[in-house]
Order: structure tokens, then sequence, then C-alpha cells
């Protein structure tokens, strides 16, 4: 029984396109999920609220509807006053979440099918995540419907609210989708590798020109930190200072994009207030701490110089192009020396859309104040106009450096193979001799002759090394015949003695 319960049994997936159980699994899981994280988070928060206000719980379903309603940027009409501008934090965590899920779906369905991503499948997906929240979305509107009847609050477009739905998630499933099937999706259909290089810049730019907002929003909070500090007090209390402090905290990213825009050369109204790089004029804010990084006026006279924040922005964006452009030739890829500049293009052009999309996501009708935001057409026409024009000339300019540098590298190797060459043959034509070659071959001879003249004092070294010996062999064999007669002449001495005794004794 251990065994059966332990054996791990894998059903293959089917070969047609039919949803199968586990497909079918997934798909649910993918709409699912996020609705009913977010409706739990919602309520969670509305019922502390209320409970915190010690107010009753009549509205309580007004509440979790409106504020699933206001989380996908649907304009709110609470007693007579249009909330058109909403906090994008919550918004911009929703989407990455739902665009997890979707990466999700997609990785699960691959391991089962064991084959890429078919578009069937992405469809289905992109349906999936879509669906639950659209269910959602439509409850809510009855309960808002039902609740405008005993509440102040006006029942939302029906129209607007699934638009916002559809192209949030919409969004959300391209991401997570697309993450992962991106590069087969981009071969298959043969993109350009300079739109495919555009991407990423185009993300950097748009970031860029983000943190800089970003800067100067908190710039502008530590100058003014005592309003700040005066409007933070109005919340009677902690949890009343916690709630503006949250609040502040949720419009963040608002006020980031709207102080891009203005560093891009564009405007931002509220109200009467009206700002840019040349101009401020003063006018009514809402009591939010946050808003306290907005300047009074007049414009400052430095203020034009921050035009150099788009400028530097543009130009990064050319450097980058062109190191792509350089390393893909380098690994071979065909690209050629224009594709910088249309990468440099293709992605200002990203750049700008995603910019004039996000400004004007930010804005939105705000009660007496009216329209409230930057003016979102003009801000994507600045950063493509700034991100193109700095880009193209910085791209431009590395990549005819990198040009001259080549050229400059191989009419040095020509020549080294010319003078190679030259020696080679040895046949005396080649080039007109220079007086930089005449003295090398002064210093040529030079070395020659003390080479030849060392030579030869070691020739006569050798030489009379080799002479002595044979004279101390003379000398030996002129010394060796006198030994031998003065030895032949007393043997002979010695013989005429031995001969005269013996006469004597005869």
């Amino acid at each position: 029984m251990t065994s059966t319960l332990g054996r791990s049994v894998r059903h293959s997936p089917s070969e047609d396109d039919h949803l199968d159980p586990e497909r079918f699994r997934i798909l649910v899981g993918t709409a699912a999920r996020v609705p009913a994280l977010t409706t739990a988070f919602v309520a969670t928060v509305v019922v502390l609220t209320m409970v915190a206000a010690n107010s009753d719980l009549t509205g309580i379903y007004a509440g979790i509807a409106g504020s699933w309603l206001a989380l996908h940027q649907v304009t709110l009409t609470i007693d007579g006053t249009s909330l058109g501008v909403l906090p994008l934090l919550p918004t911009a965590v929703l989407v990455w979440l739902a665009a997890r899920v979707c990466a999700g779906a997609a990785d699960a369905t691959i391991a089962h099918t064991e084959r890429h991503l078919d578009t069937q499948d992405a469809a289905r997906i992109t349906a999936a995540v879509i669906a639950g929240p659209m269910i959602v979305t439509v409850i809510a509107l009855v309960v808002m419907q039902d609740a405008a009847t005993v509440l102040p609050v006006a029942s939302p477009n029906p129209a607007s609210a699934l638009a916002w739905v559809t192209g949030l998630y919409l969004l959300a499933a391209v991401l997570g989708i697309g993450s992962r099937t991106w590069r087969p999706v981009c071969i298959r259909f043969g993109v350009p590798e300079w739109l495919v290089l555009s991407a990423v810049p185009a993300v950097r730019v748009v970031l860029g020109m983000f943190a800089f907002g970003g800067i100067v929003t908190v710039g502008g909070l530590l100058w003014s930190w005592d309003v700040a500090g005066e409007l933070l007090a109005r919340g009677d209390g902690v949890v009343g200072v916690l709630g503006l402090t949250l609040l502040s905290i949720l419009y963040l990213p608002n006020l980031m994009l709207g102080a891009s825009a203005v560093l891009a050369g564009s405007t931002v109204e509220f109200g009467e207030l009206r700002l840019s790089l040349f101009e401020a004029s003063g006018g009514d804010l809402p009591a939010l701490p946050l808003l306290a990084a907005v300047p009074a006026g007049p414009a400052g006279a430095f203020w034009p110089v921050l035009l150099a924040v788009p400028a530097t922005v543009g130009a990064l964006l050319g450097r980058f192009a062109a190191q792509r452009t350089l390393q893909a030739q380098a690994y071979g890829v065909p690209v050629g020396n224009s594709d910088a500049a249309l990468t440099v293009l293709a992605a200002a052009a990203q750049a700008g859309v995603v910019t004039a999309l996000l400004t004007w996501v930010a804005g939105g009708p705000l009660g007496v104040f009216g329209v409230v935001g930057a003016n979102w057409w003009l801000a994507g026409v600045l950063v493509f106009a700034w991100a193109g024009l700095l880009g193209l000339i910085t791209a431009q300019l590395l990549m005819w450096r990198e040009g001259r540098l080549a050229a400059v590298s191989l009419r040095a190797e020509a020549v080294e193979d010319a003078v190679e060459g030259g020696d080679a043959d040895g046949d005396g034509n080649g080039d007109e001799a220079t007086p930089a070659d005449a003295e090398d071959a002064e210093a040529a001879e030079d070395t020659e002759t003390a080479d030849d003249t060392e030579d030869a004092d070691e020739a006569t070294e050798v030489e009379a090394t080799e002479a002595s010996p044979e004279a101390d062999t003379d000398e030996s064999d002129t010394d060796e015949p006198d030994t031998v007669d003065a030895d032949d002449a007393e043997d002979e001495s010695e013989g005429e003695v031995a001969d005269k005794r013996a006469d004597s004794a005869d």
C-alpha cells in the first residue's frame, strides 16, 4: 500500500489542443488567485478603518466595492465630488501580482505539455486572468448601484469600469506571458534585431526620468519640511497622522510622475496652480502633507538648468545603444552601423508613449480643482525629443569614434604587413628611405661594427690560446732528445770502465 500511494503517476498530455483537466486547473487558479487575495485584503482594510473611525458597518459593502474599483483607477463620485486622481502605487502592485500569476501559469502549462507555449494556451491564460477580476467588477458595480439609493455615492460608469479592468489585466498578461515567450515570438515573426535591442534602453529612459522626479520630490519635501509637518499635524491623533502618512505614500508615484514631466519641460496644472520650469503661479492645494513638495512660486532663475536631466538621460540612451550594437557586431549578429540610430529612435518612441500613458493615468478630475495632472501628450513628446535627439547624437559620435579607431588599427596592420613583406623579398625595391630609416640604418651599422670588433678580439684571443700549447709542445719535444743523449753517454762511459777492469783481471 505504501509503495502504491508513493508512486508518482504522470499522465502524458494530449497531443491535441483540447482542454485537459490539468490545464483547466491552471486556468481556474489564474482566474481566482488575484481577485481572491485582493478582495480579502480590501475587506480587511475597510473593516479596520471603519472600526478605528468608530463608524457603523452600514456601508461596509459599498466601501469594499468602491475600494476595489478605486484600485483599478475607476473614477468615483462621493457626495457630488468626482475623485479621478487615484493612487498609482496599489494599482502598480496589482498589475505586478497579476503578471506574476500569468508567468506562473505559462511555466506550469509548458511543464505540463512539454512544449513551447502556443498561441491558444496564451490566449486561454489571458482570458482567465481577465475573467476573474471582471466578475468581481460586475458584482462591485451592482453593489455600488444598490448603495447609491441609501448612501451619498454614485454608481460609476460601467463601460469605463470594465474598460479599466480589461486594460490593466491585459497589460499584466502581456508582461507576464511575454517575459517567458518574447524571444521565440521575435524569432518567429522576424522582428529586427535593432527593435529587440530597443526594449531595455526604453525602460531605462522611463525609469531614469522617474528616478530624477523622485529626487526632485524628496528635495522639495526636505525644503518645505515645516509645511509638511503642519499639514501632518492636522490629523488630530495617531490614527489621523497614520492615515495622512499612508495616503501620502500611496500618492507618491503620482507626484513623482508629475515631477518627471516638469523636468522634461511639460506643465502641471492643479486648479489655479500652474507649474513648469519657466513659471510657477500659486494656488490652493488639498491638505495632503505630500503636496508640501510643490513650490508656491515664483519660478527660480536656476530652474531651467534642470533641463540637463532629460539631456543626460538621452545621452546615456545613445551610449547604451551604441555599446549594445557594437557587442552584437562582436558576437556576429548581423547588425549595421545604422542600427544604433534605429535603436535610439525606437527606444525614444517607446519611452515617450509609456511616459504619456503613465502621466495620463496619474491625473484626472478632482472635484472643484477640475482636471489635475501634467500635460500628458506634451510630456510624451518632450521625452521622445530629448531622448531621441541627444541619444542619436551620442550614438553616432561613439560609432564614428569606433569606426576611426578600427580604421587606424587596420592601417597599422597593413603597414606592418608591408614592412614584413619587403624584408622577406630582399630585392632592394622597398619604399623610399626616410630620415628615421637612415638613423636606424646608421645605428644598425654601428652595432654591426661593434659586433665585428668584438668578434675580431675574440678570434685573436682564441688564436693566442691555441698557439700557446703548441709552443709548449715544441719546447718539450726539443728538451727530450737532449735528455736521451746524456743518458746514452753515461751508459757508454760505464761500459768502457767495465771493459778495462776485465782486461786488468786477465
